[in-house]
Formats: structure tokens, C-alpha cells, sequence
């Protein structure tokens, strides 16, 4: 009896505690707890807009907020019925393995399904309140997978669930990812754990400097009680972000990827930029920048790190160029005939000599970019500044070449020329500079100025931003504008042009190798020796700086690699020269859309690709079924040994899934359409259950 008197007893403390509690909180409590109630409804909080959208030049989608969606069952609503799953069960796990070609087969699925609602009823066992089916699903897809036997049926008795995740996505991979940037996401707590919405701010490119555009304005909302329940209504609603049209050409952005990211494979560089501009408008047609993912083991492969398009460095003999346009402009020279004495060597200012690599008696000043003395354009330069050698600088300044550009992309950097405070030294400093060498300029700046000559003399502002959408809508347009008018005479232009025409045609240019019967142009290389804390070291530089076609300037070009196997011409000024041929293949370059079959003994025939101006939807019926493309690439699938990782570039992703999933291999993908790149080069030796990145384009 005492043991129930005890238990009677608990009852009874419990019971007071709880009428207790109950009196104190709705009739002696009760006008604190009713403000705290109604204050809950006061608290407003943000609405989260939309985060704009960044474009290329034709609406194409560079990045967006795309929602995925994770589905999951959960085994343990108590609405699923046994008869029920076991009718519909055979019919499901076909439609899931028709759904997931690749990944397991309808027996496996009835066999992993069974064993899960098998175990429903058992207490402890884990995974069966998220069972995962699918993940990272597109909302067409979600649709699909919904409609399927027995999921049809609801949420409730299925058990199928789905979550959301928000996420930023570049459908065209990594095209001109560094330039458009990257965001950061942090999830906003509207007042309860579960009750949150992702914000999202840009960290890099265009996603960070335009970052006030793209996210919009934040509303607001404020609780209101329903008949039901409380709900959120927004009494000040959000405005989404601005769609942001750029500049970048999705064709000419893939050529000039994958020309750069060839050579890295083939020359070894550190890394790697490349520029491609309209003469006319200043904008930015492609952008794109490889770096060796680890710098001491070129074996890891190349990635997009740095933007080094905007970052400064010595240019090397590039600058010939821009020296020579001063020296031109104030009438230093007036005749490209005219010859005078270089040598070998020559010592100006108590410096150490300056030495040309193919030296000369004497030089034409044609020549003197042709050959790229620079003996010769020190020469010229010194003959008027070497008196007062900051004037080169104020006459740069002049034209332009230090102003802020205020292209779009975060952490762009300006020319810098570093002179000291001894004349003496500033003397010797000016030599240098006239080729290249005690000064830093970004590539963009370097491109702009021959952008300028290649345009007869207009110095336009180069530009990634062409528009401004909001609801689909032109709101603003970024116009064409000039860092200055002119920078030179129309005729001093045309002498500029014509010096580097030489440089690929002078029978002693450093361009001759990249001459071609196809695409005309002009150029100068550049070589610079890389400084390692401060003094130089013996590795080198490479640049390649132009225009095509000759005759008719229409894009500029600039190319630079960071060491590497090859010099000037036989790096950059390779993937100059092949961008201009795939471009004139494609009919890019007003000559229109015909296939010229003489492309194919000039244009890089590698690995069996086969370059031809198609469009994407007719590019798999031009040399038959066998063949598949991405971006106007035609490709045969290349054999490997067995043994080895198969090559699925240009497949399909559901083939490629395919074939490297029967190979043993793990697949992740990333972008939509054709593969264009895997991480796992094609023959190498195959490790069964390792990873596998696929990255694709349409």
C-alpha cells in the first residue's frame, strides 16, 4: 500500500504544479503574456529579393540562382499501406531505373526498397526517417520523380519528401568563371531554426563589384495571425536584383579556353591569360585564365585561380609598341624607313650595356619592332626624355594610359612606373622601360592601347558590361565610351600597324612562324625575365599582343603565359594565331559561313578534332551519327587501352555516365550538356570506385 500511497502522492504534486502554472499564466500573468503575444506580430523582418542574373552578350546565362531539390523517403509516416507499396512497387523501381540510367537496375531497386519498408515496424534502426533517393534534382525533375507509381499517391502515403537547397550556378561551367566571380551564402533566421532564407553576396569578379546591382533591395515582413495560424505577410516588398548583360561572347569565350588551356598542357606554364576584344566598342568578347592547381606539380593540372588579366607585371618587349607610338607622336620619328645605328650592345647612362638577341650594324625603325631591338627603341626614346625621363611618364599619362579603367572586375590594378629620386638612375630606369622592363602594367592595359592603334587612334574604353535588365527589360545601357578621343593621328596608326605587320611577315620578324594563308594580322612578342624577391631570376615571360584581320581590324588579342617550355611566338603568339583561325573557321570574322578545307593544314588538328563554323543543333549531322560536339567542336571519342580511364569528352552526359560508371568509377558532374572536360585524363590507370569530375556545356 505504500508504494501506491507514493505513487497517488507524485500524481497529486504534479496535478497541483500544473494548476499552478496554469493559474499564473492565464489570469495572474495573463497581460504580460498577451504584450509579449502581440509584440511577436510587431517584429518585422527582411524579405529577401532575387539575386540578379549575369549574361552574355546574346541573354545566355552565365550565373544564376537555380533551386535543386534533395528527395528523401521517409519510412516511418504512418500513412503508407502495405498492399498498397507492394502493388505499385515493380512499376516504381522501373521508372527509377529507366530515371537513373547507370545506377542501379529495377531488381536492385525492389531489393532496397523491400529491405527498407521491412524494417519500418523495428524499433532503433537508422536512415529510415531519410532515406535518400535522389539529390540535387531540377524542379522538372522533382515533377517527374513525383508523378512516378506510388509516389503519386502524396507526401503523406509515400512518405516522399522533398528539400530545398538555393544555389548559385554557372550553366556554362567554367566559362570566364573568374571574371564573373563567385558569391557567398549565409542562411538569415526569420525568428525560428526553421524558419530561414539564403542571402547571398558576391566575394570575387563581377558577383562582388556589381554586387549592390545583383542583390536588389531587401523588403520586409511582418507575422499576422489567420484563422489557422500565424503567416508572414510582406507589407514592403522586396525588389530583386538587376539582370546583368555582359559583354562576353559564349563562342569566342570557348575557343579562347580551350586554345589557352591546350598550350598550358603543352608548355608547362605557371599559368596563363588570354584577352580577346572588340575593336570598335572596347568590349570584352572573352576572358579566361589557367593556373597550375599545384605550382611545384605541373602532373595535377590547370584551374581558374587569379584574374592575372587585371593584375600588373613587367610586359617585355610589348611596350615596343607603345614607345614607339610616343616617339611618333612628338615626331621623334616621322620616316619607318629610316635607318639608325643599334650594334650589339650599347651602354647609355653608366648602366649595364643593352644587348639585342639578333643584333644589327644598323636598323630600319620598322625594324626596330620587327626585330624587337632593344637597342634600338631605347635609343629613340632617350634621344628626347633621357634629360627628363619622368616626362615619358606625364606624356603616357597623357594619353590616357594610367587612368582608371572601372571595368567591373574587383581588384583591378592601374600601370605603376617606378622611378626613383636620382636623375641619374631615372635616366638608366627610362631605357629600360622604353622595353618593357622597371615598369608593370596589367594585360588589359597593354590590349587597350593596342586596341587604340588597331582602331586608327581611338582609345576606347574596354568594357564587360553592355546592359542592365530588370523583369526582363532593358533598364539602362552601358554606352561606348573613350579613355580619350584619340591617342594618335590616323596616319601615325596606320605606321603602327604596319611595323606590326612586319614583326609576322619581316623575313627576320620573331612572328614569321605564325604566318598563315588564312587569317591576316599584326602583332608584337614579348619577353620578360620573372623577378623572385626582387631581383631577376632566369625564367621568363611570354606575351603575345595584336590584331586581325589586317586589313580590317575587328578584334584584338592578348595572350601571356608565366614561363613554360616555348618562347613568345611559340606560346602565346600560337594561341594568338589559333584563336584568329577557329574564329575565321566559324565565320566570325565577316567572311562568312563556309568551311574552308585548307583550315585543316593550318588550324591544330589534335587528338582527332576537327574544327568547322557548325552551329550547336547541326554540328552531329555534318560528318555523321558517330560523332558528337560541344560548342561547334567536332570530336571522335578517342580509344583507349582497357585497363585505362575511358575518354568521354564530347558525350553525352548519360553516356558518359555509362561508360565510366561500367568502367568502376565514381561520377560527378557539374553544368548541362555535352562533356568538355574530366579530371581523370583519358588512359590513365584505372582505380576502380574512384572519383571522376565531369564538367559540361551545351
Amino acid at each position: 500500500m505504500w508504494r501506491y500511497f507514493l505513487i497517488t502522492l507524485a500524481i497529486t504534486v504534479v496535478s497541483v504544479v500544473a494548476v499552478y502554472r496554469l493559474v499564473q499564466t492565464t489570469v495572474v500573468k495573463a497581460d504580460q503574456w498577451n504584450e509579449k503575444a502581440l509584440a511577436s506580430f510587431g517584429d518585422v523582418v527582411p524579405s529577401i529579393p532575387e539575386r540578379g542574373k549575369i549574361l552574355a552578350d546574346d541573354g545566355s546565362i552565365l550565373a544564376a540562382n537555380v533551386v535543386f531539390y534533395d528527395a528523401k523517403i521517409d519510412w516511418k509516416s504512418e500513412a503508407i499501406r502495405r498492399d498498397t507499396f507492394y502493388k505499385y512497387l515493380p512499376a516504381l523501381c522501373d521508372s527509377l531505373a529507366n530515371f537513373f540510367p547507370g545506377r542501379k537496375t529495377s531488381r536492385e531497386w525492389r531489393k532496397e526498397l523491400e529491405g527498407k519498408f521491412s524494417k519500418r515496424d523495428q524499433a532503433g534502426v537508422k536512415g529510415l526517417r531519410n532515406y535518400a533517393i535522389a539529390s540535387n534534382l531540377s524542379k522538372k525533375q522533382r515533377d517527374r520523380l513525383r508523378s512516378f507509381p506510388f509516389f503519386n499517391k502524396g507526401m503523406n502515403k509515400s512518405g516522399l519528401v522533398f528539400s530545398e537547397q538555393l544555389r548559385r550556378c554557372k550553366p556554362y561551367g567554367s566559362i570566364a568563371s573568374r571574371s564573373i566571380g563567385s558569391v557567398h551564402a549565409d542562411k538569415l533566421s526569420l525568428g525560428n531554426r526553421n524558419d530561414e532564407q539564403v542571402v547571398m553576396h558576391g566575394i570575387s569578379g563581377l558577383e562582388m563589384s556589381l554586387d549592390s546591382l545583383l542583390y536588389g533591395q531587401n523588403g520586409e515582413m511582418q507575422s499576422v495571425q489567420s484563422t489557422v495560424r500565424t503567416l508572414r505577410w510582406e507589407h514592403k516588398p522586396a525588389i530583386d536584383g538587376y539582370d546583368i548583360m555582359t559583354t562576353i561572347n559564349i563562342d569566342i569565350q570557348d575557343i579562347v579556353e580551350q586554345e589557352l588551356y591546350d598550350m598550358c598542357l603543352d608548355a608547362q606554364p605557371l599559368w596563363g591569360t588570354a584577352i580577346v576584344m572588340d575593336i570598335e566598342t572596347g568590349e570584352i568578347k572573352a576572358i579566361s585564365n589557367f593556373e597550375r592547381r599545384d605550382s611545384f606539380n605541373v602532373e595535377k593540372g590547370y584551374i581558374e585561380k587569379k584574374n592575372h588579366a587585371f593584375l600588373r607585371y613587367e610586359t617585355g618587349s610589348v611596350m615596343k609598341v607603345i614607345s614607339m607610338l610616343v616617339a611618333l607622336e612628338d615626331s621623334i620619328v616621322t620616316d619607318i624607313n629610316e635607318r639608325i645605328p643599334t650594334g650589339h650592345s650599347w651602354v647609355y647612362s653608366g648602366g649595364r650595356p643593352i644587348t639585342d638577341a639578333h643584333g644589327s650594324a644598323d636598323k630600319s625603325i620598322s625594324e626596330v619592332i620587327a626585330h624587337s631591338s632593344n637597342i634600338g627603341i631605347a635609343k629613340i626614346i632617350t634621344s628626347k626624355y633621357g634629360s627628363q625621363p619622368i616626362a615619358f611618364s606625364n606624356r603616357l599619362k597623357e594619353m590616357g594610359f594610367f587612368d582608371r579603367f572601372n571595368v567591373g572586375i574587383a581588384g583591378e590594378s592601374v600601370p605603376y612606373m617606378r622611378f626613383s629620386g636620382h636623375d641619374n638612375s631615372n635616366r638608366i630606369l627610362l631605357s629600360r622601360m622604353s622595353y618593357g622592363y622597371g615598369m608593370s602594367t596589367p594585360p588589359i592595359y597593354t590590349l587597350a592601347m593596342y586596341n587604340a592603334i588597331a582602331g586608327g587612334g581611338k582609345f576606347v574604353r574596354p568594357r564587360l558590361l553592355k546592359q542592365l535588365l530588370h523583369d526582363g527589360t532593358a533598364d539602362s545601357v552601358i554606352p561606348v565610351s573613350y579613355v580619350r578621343e584619340r591617342i594618335c593621328s590616323e596616319e601615325n596608326a596606320r605606321k603602327l600597324r604596319e611595323m606590326m605587320h612586319a614583326v609576322v611577315h619581316d623575313p627576320h620578324g620573331t612572328g614569321k612562324s605564325l604566318r598563315n594563308n588564312l587569317v591576316d594580322f599584326g602583332g608584337k612578342t614579348g619577353t620578360a625575365y620573372v623577378t623572385d624577391g626582387g631581383r631577376y631570376t632566369s625564367m621568363k615571360r611570354y606575351s603575345f599582343c595584336g590584331f586581325f584581320p589586317y586589313d580590317n581590324p575587328k578584334y584584338s588579342c592578348i595572350v601571356v603565359f608565366e614561363r613554360g617550355k616555348y618562347g613568345a611566338a611559340g606560346s602565346s603568339g600560337k594561341v594568338f594565331r589559333n584563336i584568329a583561325l577557329k574564329m575565321y573557321a566559324r565565320g566570325m570574322l565577316d567572311n562568312g559561313k563556309s568551311y574552308v578545307a585548307a583550315a585543316d593544314s593550318t588550324i591544330s588538328n589534335r587528338n582527332g578534332m576537327v574544327y568547322a563554323s557548325v552551329g550547336r543543333r547541326d554540328a552531329r549531322s555534318f560528318v555523321g551519327q558517330d560523332v558528337s560536339h560541344t560548342l561547334g567542336q567536332l570530336r571522335r571519342p578517342g580509344k583507349v587501352p582497357s585497363g585505362t580511364v575511358p575518354d568521354v569528352a564530347g558525350l553525352g552526359l548519360r553516356e558518359a555516365i555509362n561508360l565510366l560508371e561500367g568502367a568502376g568509377l565514381k561520377v560527378r558532374f557539374s553544368g548541362t550538356g555535352y562533356v568538355y572536360r574530366q579530371s581523370l585524363p583519358p588512359g590513365s590507370k584505372l582505380i576502380k570506385g574512384a572519383e571522376i569530375q565531369l564538367a559540361l556545356r551545351n
